[in-house]
């Protein structure tokens, strides 16, 4: 009996630190740059360390599920960026993106957005690598269509 009052109160600190670690990611957007993104509930910050330069930001998330977060180039550029996303607040069908990618110039993230034919936000993201394009769906009627965005590298 013992035991399983032990699993029980051992687990959510287990499930609360395994939550954590998803959310925080380290990676190299480009050769000498440095950048740690992750979340803390609602709040989506990130660090930019390169050339000597220190670039933080945060934003507000806007849902009350949990977020995640996805490193790639979605810009094509050769630098990574990244994306954090979460399933809708109603019945959770769909997952809602906010795609962010790196700027050598200004060495930091930008976020970026679908082509206006495509709505206000990526929703069920996917990458289309060969012909370089973001997909997305959006509704025409209440019928889910795919529309395409090609995303305008940012000046080296």
């Amino acid at each position: 009996m013992k035991i399983i009052k032990f699993i029980f109160l051992i687990f959510p600190l287990i499930s609360f630190s395994a939550n954590s670690a998803e959310n925080e990611h380290i990676f190299s957007p480009a050769p000498g740059v440095k950048a740690a993104v992750k979340t803390n509930g609602a709040t989506l910050t990130w660090e930019v360390d390169g050339g000597g330069k220190i670039n933080r930001h945060a934003v507000n998330i806007d849902t009350e599920k949990s977020t995640h977060i996805d490193i790639d180039d979605y810009d094509f550029s050769g630098h990574l960026g990244f994306a954090v996303w979460h399933v809708d607040d109603g019945l959770g069908v769909y997952s809602i993106y906010r795609i962010f990618t790196f700027s050598p110039l200004s060495n930091k993230f930008v976020e970026r957005y679908p082509a206006p034919r495509c709505g206000d936000e990526f929703i069920n993201l996917k990458i289309d690598k060969k012909r370089r394009r973001l997909l997305s769906t959006i509704w025409d009627q209440s019928v889910p269509k795919v529309c395409a965005t090609r995303l305008v590298r940012l000046k080296q």
